[in-house]
């Protein structure tokens, strides 16, 4: 429940409280002023015939007789206020006999509530001339109630209305006095999901302007913390690729030539002596094939170190080779490869990370996924590029793996970049690892933006070709998914 509501419904608590008091105010003494009225017309009435038959009984003409006295009553019948009544009996009527009230002109529960009991306005008085008639007085509470509901229907409504009021503007004022409340919490939402550049405007409640200063400052704060780790994480990348640039150079060029010298002079020791002495000469033999194998060895390091291909062909034809040697190094695996030739030029540091990416999730997939299919897409458009590697393993739990060196170095590579990761996988499913970043590593991309080409994969992607089982040959070995080449090949 919101406070807007909450507050609401305490106003409404104490607003209904406070009317029900005024209400029963109200109906207290309009009560109090009904019965009031009614005993004491009642009890003038009584002493009005009381002093009437003693009159008629002392009359000079001489007393009145039986018959005549019952018709003078009689023809009193009721008025206004009073209802005069004759019953015969030896004792007088309880007040439960009386005849019933007429009924006001005003609600049920308004004459129920101001209606004073029947005892407090019935009175009997017995005729001196016969002992077994008495003359019932009972008031009329009808006109007075009446007369009490005009009086009182008027500050009844001023009462409803003031509260229906109030509440009205209560409840208009919480929502324009607690409307910046909103415009903060989408705030909060945005830094929750890393727009730090998000600003609150100026409000004009004091409290609520103080905390848009704090949260502009401190949107600020974690924006320039984010920019200055994003520079540091580029900046430690960057050596790190400048280390593994010049290692691989010094292999090359030191270590390269020293094992070519080793070479040559094994074969010229294998030539010098054959004939002569063929244990020395299987030993030359020996060593110019080991060092063979260590000069093999060196290059593959070189090619991992820093690979050469990036440099002369670009990032398009570089991915691609790598692809290659990769699926060729995997014969049960298929490879999708959907790389454009039209990727266009793009920054050294930002082509070595994009590579470095494919790799690291390609021996992901040769150690752990258990595939028989894997794609590799890259897209460019929009000054985004987009990158995609899928495949059809039986996948993991990402929540746990998300500590592993493999993931937290993407994700550090991919944070420098100012880009977002996304890994989805399903331990039936497979795993696709989805990122897209700016293509100038001088580019700044709202947060927001990145997240939803993120989540609208359509504009960036194909729909994937692979399927989760992949059908066999007859020989055992599976086979090709429709549209994909297997060893690197692009579609």
């Amino acid at each position: 429940m919101s406070l807007r509501t909450r507050l609401n419904l305490l106003i409404a608590v104490l607003t209904l409280a406070s009317l029900l008091v005024g209400l029963w105010i109200i109906v207290h003494n309009a009560r109090m002023a009904v019965e009031a009225e009614l005993t004491s017309a009642s009890d003038l009435t009584v002493q009005l015939l009381k002093a009437s038959l003693d009159t008629l009984e002392s009359t000079n003409d001489g007393p009145v007789g039986h018959q005549d006295l019952l018709d003078r009553i009689a023809g009193l019948g009721a008025h206004r206020h009073i209802r005069l009544e004759l019953f015969e009996g030896s004792t007088p009527p309880p007040a439960t006999a009386a005849a019933a009230p007429r009924k006001p002109n005003t609600p049920g529960w308004f004459a129920s509530a101001v209606k004073p009991p029947v005892s407090s306005f019935y009175r009997t008085v017995p005729l001196t001339l016969d002992e077994r008639t008495w003359v019932v007085v009972n008031a009329e509470p009808a006109d007075e109630i009446t007369e009490a509901w005009k009086g009182s229907r008027g500050l009844l409504a001023v009462l409803v209305g003031f509260a229906v009021v109030a509440n009205v503007l209560v409840h208009l004022s919480l929502g324009r006095a607690l409307r910046p409340l909103r415009q903060i919490l989408s705030g909060l939402d945005r830094l929750e999901h890393g727009e730090y550049a998000s600003r609150l405007p100026r409000f004009s409640v004091p409290e609520f302007d103080s905390v848009s200063n704090q949260f502009n400052r401190l949107s600020s704060a974690l924006e320039q913390s984010r920019e200055s780790n994003r520079r540091l994480n580029r900046r430690i990348l960057e050596i790190q690729e400048a280390e593994r640039r010049h290692l691989a150079r010094e292999l090359h060029d030191e270590m390269g030539q020293c094992l070519t010298a080793i070479r040559a002079e094994a074969v010229a020791i294998s030539r010098a002596t054959a004939g002569h002495d063929e244990k020395l000469r299987e030993s030359a033999e020996a060593i110019s094939q080991t060092a063979g194998q260590v000069y093999g060895m060196t290059q593959t390091m070189i090619r991992r170190l820093h690979p050469a291909a990036l440099d002369e062909l670009g990032l398009a034809l570089g991915l691609r080779q790598m692809v290659i040697e990769w699926a060729e190094r995997q014969p049960a695996l298929y490879c999708h490869c959907d790389i454009p030739d039209d990727l266009g030029t793009i920054e050294p540091d930002l082509a070595i990370h994009l590579y470095r990416v494919v790799q690291e999730c390609l021996t992901n997939v040769a150690r752990h996924a258990q595939a028989s299919s894997v794609e590799v897409h890259v897209r460019r458009r929009r000054g985004i590029i987009g990158l995609r590697i899928a495949d059809n393993g039986r996948g993991f739990d990402t929540e746990q793996a998300a500590g592993g060196f493999g993931l937290l170095g993407i994700r550090e590579r991919i944070a420098g970049l100012g880009g977002q990761l996304e890994v989805k996988s399903l331990t039936d499913g497979g795993t696709a690892v989805t990122l897209v970043v700016p293509d100038n590593t001088e580019s700044v991309i709202e947060t927001a933006e990145l997240e939803r080409l993120l989540a609208d994969k359509k504009w960036l992607f194909p729909e994937p070709k692979m399927r989760p089982g992949n059908p066999r040959r007859r020989d055992g070995t599976e086979e090709a998914p429709s549209g994909a080449q297997p060893h690197g090949g692009h579609s």
